[in-house]
């Protein structure tokens, strides 16, 4: 059933407007009418709504169109359920991953895919230096405010290498302050491709 915000938003004052007339029975006549007359007044009960209109991401280039390995493009497609990347991400990816690279800002809406923008590149470049070199070696690190959110990056990545078969080419670890000291040595010996962290431990 489609919901109407106009006829939905009068149906919630109606009822706001009925509870309070209850709620508040007066028997003073002056005080009755009073209430009557600010229940009845624009703007008393509540603001104008507010509506957003939502307009689709457009899309850009396949994922198999993209600079990034097959598997990896595949996984963005079973993940994605199409075979596009949008827009914003297909130019991001492009640009990161090109000749002419430079640092990079992306701003657009929730559940657009801004994580992807950046991630797909950084995993990208760990896979073809692991391929190169053969052994672990930092190429990135990943700031975050918060360790939650972290953590949760360090899952998502994770399971992208997973799905695409590098679990074992790519090293990906996390430091934070529940990092033991022994942990820390072992990062420092053998740092891993990509390094999750906070701002306050990148120092």
């Amino acid at each position: 059933m489609t919901l109407h915000p106009i006829r939905a938003l009068d149906h919630v004052l109606a009822e706001y407007s009925d509870y309070l007339r209850t709620e508040f029975r007066a028997k003073d006549p002056a005080l009755k009418e009073a209430l009557e007359r600010e229940l009845d007044r624009p703007l008393f009960l509540a603001q104008e709504p507010f509506f957003q209109a939502y307009r689709p991401f457009k899309h850009g280039q396949r994922w198999r169109e993209l600079p990034i390995d097959p598997k990896l493009a595949t996984v963005m497609e079973m993940r994605a359920r199409d075979e596009h990347a949008y827009l914003h991400q297909s130019e991001a990816i492009a640009h990161l991953l090109g000749p002419q690279r430079s640092p990079l800002v992306v701003t657009t809406g929730t559940g657009s895919g801004k994580t992807e923008a950046f991630l797909l590149p950084v995993i990208q470049n760990a896979f073809e230096d692991a391929t190169r070199f053969k052994k672990s070696g930092l190429t990135a690190i990943l700031i975050y405010p918060m360790n939650a959110l972290a953590n949760d990056q360090l899952l998502r990545i994770q399971e992208y290498l997973r799905e695409a078969g590098w679990a074992g080419a790519v090293s990906v670890e996390k430091y934070d302050r529940g990092t033991t000291q022994a942990q820390r040595e072992a990062l420092r010996r053998n740092p891993p491709h990509i390094l999750l962290t906070n701002y306050l431990m990148l120092e």
